[in-house]
């Protein structure tokens, strides 16, 4: 039982102190880490000599490098909004996604009603007027933070 909890002790111990992963952000920020998991495009990770669990959003990672092997665990490339069809590529979040980014400004639109369309018709019109102005201004991220009968808000985010 002891050679047991010994064991589970040292392996416990060495995840904590050892920074076995560099995180590079967009930003081109490196974080040495230790790397524990992606869910719900967030990166869970350590930071070393801390047991607390941190988190950043995946969008806001450029890379995941695996010290020990070199090799790339995720690799992920900037969001390019320019041009005219730029807003095709503006990513709606979640609030709670949005972990490393930089908020930017806040963007409003009204909800038009007309005849023969539905809500959800007129929802998805007042969203791609959200993401046409965000890309304007080159924020890649969007989140919606109120949404009644007549306007729709958000927030813009950026690397």
């Amino acid at each position: 039982m002891k050679t047991i909890f010994t064991f589970v002790l040292a392996l416990f111990t060495s995840v904590i102190f050892a920074d076995s992963h560099i995180i590079i952000k967009q930003n081109g920020e490196k974080l040495e880490v230790n790397y524990v998991t992606t869910k719900n495009n967030t990166v869970f990770y350590l930071l070393p000599g801390f047991s607390t669990v941190n988190e950043i959003s995946l969008f806001a990672i450029d890379k995941v490098i695996d010290k020990k092997t070199n090799s790339v665990l995720i690799d992920n490339h900037k969001i390019d909004v320019s041009g005219k069809s730029g807003y095709k590529n503006v990513l709606l979040l979640e609030n709670n996604q949005t972990s490393g980014l930089h908020q930017g400004v806040d963007l409003k639109t009204t909800i038009h009603k007309p005849k023969g369309q539905t809500k959800s018709d007129w929802i998805t019109e007042a969203t791609t007027r959200i993401k046409k102005q965000a890309a304007e201004q080159s924020f890649p991220f969007v989140v919606i933070t109120n949404q009644t009968d007549t306007k729709l808000e958000a927030v813009a985010y950026t690397y």
